[in-house]
């Protein structure tokens, strides 16, 4: 049964569709339903996406957000799961009959679902594009085909949909709304504080987290009075991360990365929005990263590009050391940590640059 499909009067309620499967694409879209029902509160939102959402006033038919499902080898373990879902997802525009579709990165799932709701009528909008200029250049002309607009964070992504004829406006990073200026500095002395911030699914912070919490280890040797902190996504996430951790003096901080980056010295990301979160805040880090063997083999094949790190490729060089797969090695990282730590200039060229990235990402106001 649908629900709030017609007003009081008795008038059909105009309803935009939306398929979000990503936590951080979870937090961003809740400030943009926010401001619609605000601007439009006839609307009903509707769809797949998470919590935030939810209490933003969304109408949540499934929360993708805590499925966290991404890379080759992961997608196809699920792979009945995600057809269901795509059925059902299918099954829930064709009831709605909504006046638009919004997808949401999560490319997996969402250019899997486009090219089966492409022609049902309904105008397709993609925002927050995934990163299409890192992979084969055949997804920016599968979205341009699809989507009537593509709405992108990052500046120059408004080039590479328009050279393929695509309907492409730049709308602003949500993350300097959130992050408008970098933090004061921070005096470097022990005792440290150190992030750990193993990522926002499930099997990455069982991948990355035990690999960090050993770089901790050893650091806590080197210089015994450092604390360390993480943040959680959500509860799911916060229950992961305790288990992970174990009996290791670990303070989580629920849904709350800024109070983490607000006072750690350094910390060790894993790849993805916590980086660029990371960056904008001021905080240096080192990335790392590791993901099924299988995953990571097919992926450097169908990249075009020599970085993971967000900051890296919009810096077009490496701001921040990577480690990745098999140099993800405690005894390594340990050591890009202790640097972070002891040598001011090296710390002060990373901060540089993290502010000459903000200028490249343009101006507040994507709300």
């Amino acid at each position: 049964m649908l629900e709030n499909n017609r007003t009081n009067t008795g008038t059909k309620v105009k309803t935009i569709f939306w398929v979000v499967g990503d936590p951080s694409a979870d937090f961003h879209c809740a400030k943009v339903i926010n401001e619609l029902r605000t601007l439009a509160p006839h609307i009903n939102n509707v769809g797949i996406g998470g919590k935030q959402m939810a209490k933003a006033g969304f109408n949540l038919l499934y929360d993708l957000t805590v499925e966290g499902i991404m890379g080759f080898v992961e997608v196809l373990k699920h792979l009945n799961k995600i057809k269901k879902l795509i059925s059902q997802t299918i099954q829930w525009i064709q009831e709605y009959n909504p006046i638009g579709i919004v997808l949401v990165d999560y490319p997996g799932f969402n250019l899997h679902l486009a090219s089966k709701i492409q022609d049902l009528g309904p105008p397709i909008v993609y925002y927050i594009s995934p990163q299409v200029w890192a992979w084969k250049k055949n997804r920016v002309k599968k979205i341009a085909r699809f989507a009537k607009k593509v709405l992108v964070i990052f500046p120059f992504e408004v080039k590479i949909y328009k050279d393929v004829g695509a309907d492409c406006e730049y709308v602003g990073h949500p993350l300097l709304d959130k992050i408008p200026a970098m933090r004061k500095p921070l005096a470097y002395s022990p005792p440290y504080n150190i992030a750990l911030l193993p990522g926002s699914r499930v099997q990455e912070i069982k991948r990355i987290l035990p690999i960090m919490i050993a770089t901790a280890k050893e650091l806590k040797k080197i210089y015994p009075d450092t604390q360390f902190f993480s943040a959680s996504a959500n509860e799911q996430c916060y229950n992961i991360i305790r288990e992970v951790a174990g009996s290791f003096p670990l303070t989580i901080f629920k849904e709350n990365i800024e109070e983490v980056l607000s006072i750690a010295h350094a910390g060790l990301v894993a790849s993805g929005t916590a980086t660029l979160e990371s960056a904008l805040f001021g905080m240096p880090y080192l990335l790392v990263y590791k993901t099924h063997p299988l995953t990571y083999i097919i992926a450097r094949n169908l990249v075009d590009i020599e970085y993971i790190g967000i900051v890296n490729i919009i810096m077009n060089k490496q701001v921040v050391p990577e480690y990745i797969q098999r140099n993800a090695y405690p005894p390594l990282i340990l050591e890009g940590l202790k640097k972070i730590l002891e040598d001011t200039q090296y710390r002060e060229v990373m901060l540089e640059n993290f502010q000459k990235l903000r200028g490249k990402l343009g101006s507040p106001g994507s709300f």
